[in-house]
């Protein structure tokens, strides 16, 4: 992304002009996924220096302004700490943002039921599974992909999820061939 940096009552030196370019650079790249434009303007007024940038990208905008007395060099500085923390600050907003636990939607919680063997199967039938363990888990909504990115980082062998697109409970699960299968109900 080319970098527009132009001065108001200053002329940029070439030295100025390459310590901005190379500090945004290393921000864009640390800091940016998606930067549309980049505009810095740089200004005198009187005895203060000013430098004004402004990032516009597809999640959010950061603009800063920092003047200093000394040098063009310390405003530049300044603006520049003022970008990174902003631009951090933003980036965990919205990474927060999406991570949100359920993101305003429902998660259902469902318990399975211990049988009683007399219920389960008849009597005749002695070495017949049987539920001997049971858990609550928490049916949390994502897509197909989180749920399949999910169940790799797992030691379990399946994941019930709500599926996003749809919102009807699904189950992901191992298969003995090292791929995955998906389990999704019609109702």
């Amino acid at each position: 992304m080319a970098t527009e940096i132009s001065g108001r009552n200053y002329e940029i030196p070439p030295d100025i002009r390459d310590l901005v370019e190379k500090k945004l650079a290393k921000i864009q790249e640390k800091l940016f996924d998606d930067v549309i434009d980049v505009r810095v303007v740089l200004q005198v007024e009187k005895y203060r220096n000013i430098c004004e940038i402004l990032i516009k990208g597809k999640e959010h905008d950061v603009k800063t302004v920092q003047e200093s007395d000394d040098s063009m060099q310390d405003a530049i500085n300044a603006a520049l700490d003022h970008l990174k923390r902003q631009a951090q600050k933003n980036r965990k907003k919205i990474r927060d943002h999406h991570r949100k636990e359920g993101n305003g939607r429902k998660v259902t919680e469902w318990a399975v039921q211990v049988l009683e063997p007399g219920q389960l199967r008849e009597e005749t039938q002695q070495r017949a599974p049987r539920i001997v363990k049971t858990n609550n888990i928490s049916i949390r909504p994502m897509s197909i992909e989180e749920a399949a990115l999910r169940l790799d980082e797992s030691k379990n062998e399946f994941i019930v999820f709500r599926d996003i697109d749809t919102d009807r409970v699904s189950v992901i699960y191992k298969r003995r061939d090292n791929n995955l299968g998906l389990i999704a109900p019609e109702f």
